[in-house]
């Protein structure tokens, strides 16, 4: 039959389960986070960016505009969500605009909590609210940067380095 090491574990196994705390935490193991994602954190200020190095995100042909991610603003915080600065710029060049905004994989949902712009910098979103992903406007360029490896599934894609891993791998990468 069983060694006694395991025979042990398994009688010891049903009162270690019933324990409130491990209770709670198999639930939260077993639910995921709850509805609505975890509590969103006090939201970081906006990151200085580099235009020069943008990760491309695969655009539409007919697209009039090239959008990118700077690697050095993405972040994963305790709350889930993925915070970057992404970067469209016309395909003249001579136009360009950032905007920091913030992804909630789990609930496919987009937040913007800052627009920078050439002549004044940073400026926050007055009243920024999450958006689903899927909403026709401009969520769509969000969708389009979700897919090419800030989430997966319905997760973050990983931690920031993996991110941007996901971010500069070609095999990962969104087609429209």
């Amino acid at each position: 039959m069983f060694p006694v090491k395991y025979r042990r574990l398994a009688l010891a196994l049903p009162a270690f389960l019933a324990a409130p705390a491990m209770a709670g935490l198999l639930t939260g193991l077993l639910t995921g986070p709850p509805e609505g994602g975890y509590p969103e954190i006090a939201t970081p200020p906006a990151p200085a960016f580099s235009i020069d190095k943008t990760i491309e995100i695969p655009s539409r042909p007919e697209s009039n505009v090239r959008l990118g991610i700077d690697p050095a603003t993405v972040t994963v915080e305790s709350d889930g969500v993925v915070r970057y600065v992404a970067v469209a710029r016309s395909i003249s060049g001579d136009a360009v605009t950032a905007f920091y905004e913030g992804v909630r994989c789990t609930t496919a949902e987009v937040k913007m909590y800052a627009r920078h712009f050439v002549d004044g910098g940073w400026r926050p979103v007055s009243d920024p609210k999450w958006q689903s992903l899927y909403d026709p406007g401009p969520q769509r360029t969000s969708l389009a940067i979700a897919k090419a490896g800030i989430c997966q599934d319905a997760s973050a894609g990983g931690s920031a380095p993996q991110i941007v891993q996901n971010l500069r791998n070609d095999l990962l990468r969104y087609r429209p």
